[in-house]
């Protein structure tokens, strides 16, 4: 009898003249055979790949998602208009990973807010958000009803892969054999494991993000795409950053960093150490005046009028640096250490 999976490699593999896309449903019944490990591994490479040379469509990226939320230990914290960033799992490589402290601004300006992402990613395999906030002392290993506690106590929380979708994350060791990007890369950056309302996911090359849109559309009725630094979601001081509504129709929004206040440039480059994005990350807390900190306090200015916490990016801004200049974004890196640390010790 043959694998049920065979179907979906001879689908996107067969040659540039009977290739084909697949369905939305197709697509979820094929990530559905992956993750239940129907699919071997052989196939599963297979498919990856000749995906990427065939490129993805929406409806693929729609039914991979769906697919794989359902393979998820997804939470709802009790917490109004929750926001998701979707930053790439893969990292960090040049630059500074800066999602946790802009996260940690956002949090404290108000916006309830949770990142999640996984180790190891390919192709990157660069500094995370889960290697910084564990480089902070932050516990990154906890489960996923623990988070949404913490969610609702602090407005912020990280979720690992490992715990919230270990069938996903499983298919780590088969992508880091062939080192390329492939169409999960996408896929988990719109998991929304904690069931938020608004997403603002980062990408790097436009015609993909434009491509994207109508997924995320359906995917995320108010979500955003950030062509940001290193395809994530950073809005850099003194240059032009475009964010996309999923909403075909509308108009991006463009951010002139000069024009809100941030005109000298940001050209950080740090190397792949984890303690040393940490400490990028405190300075950033502790408001001393380095190009990383304005490239934060702008993006999260920009993540507040996007949650819909802020009436305009000149108010977001201004919460921001609220946050920032009152302590409180620094006080709250160190309540979310203490609290990771009793919620580890009481068992």
């Amino acid at each position: 009898m043959m694998n049920a999976f065979i179907p979906y490699v001879q689908a996107v593999g067969r040659g540039e003249k009977l290739k084909r896309d697949l369905t939305r449903e197709e697509a979820r019944d094929a990530m559905h055979l992956i993750l239940d490990r129907t699919a071997t591994p052989a196939q599963i490479g297979a498919f990856l790949v000749t995906q990427r040379v065939k490129g993805e469509t929406s409806d693929e990226i729609v039914g991979f998602v769906e697919a794989a939320r359902t393979f998820c230990h997804r939470i709802q914290p009790r917490v109004a208009r929750l926001l998701d960033l979707g930053v790439p799992y893969d990292g960090k490589a040049r630059t500074p990973q800066l999602a946790p402290a802009i996260a940690l601004m956002v949090a404290a300006a108000g916006q309830p807010v949770v990142l999640h992402g996984a180790p190891d990613i390919p192709t990157k395999q660069g500094v995370t958000p889960a290697d910084v906030i564990q480089a902070l002392g932050i516990s990154v290993d906890q489960p996923p009803d623990t988070v949404a506690r913490q969610i609702e106590t602090l407005g912020i929380g990280y979720l690992h892969a490992p715990r919230f979708a270990p069938a996903w994350h499983a298919l780590t060791p088969i992508r880091q054999q062939f080192g390329l990007r492939t169409a999960l890369n996408t896929v988990e950056k719109l998991l929304n494991p904690a069931l938020a309302s608004c997403s603002v996911a980062g990408f790097f090359h436009r015609n993909y993000l434009l491509r994207m849109r109508p997924a995320v559309r359906q995917l995320f009725p108010q979500g955003w795409l950030a062509q940001g630094i290193e395809g994530s979601i950073e809005c850099r001081a003194g240059r032009t950053t475009r964010l996309y509504p999923a909403d075909e129709t509308a108009a991006p929004l463009i951010v002139e960093a000069a024009a809100l206040g941030f005109p000298e440039p940001d050209n950080s480059e740090v190397p792949a150490d984890p303690t040393l994005h940490a400490e990028i990350t405190r300075h950033i807390l502790s408001n001393q005046a380095i190009p990383a900190r304005d490239t934060a306090l702008l993006t999260a200015g920009v993540l507040l009028h996007l949650s819909g916490h802020a009436d305009s990016l000149t108010v977001g801004i201004e919460q921001a640096r609220d946050a920032l200049a009152s302590g409180k974004a620094f006080r709250l890196l160190r309540y979310w250490e203490e609290w990771t640390q009793a919620a580890r010790a009481a068992g």
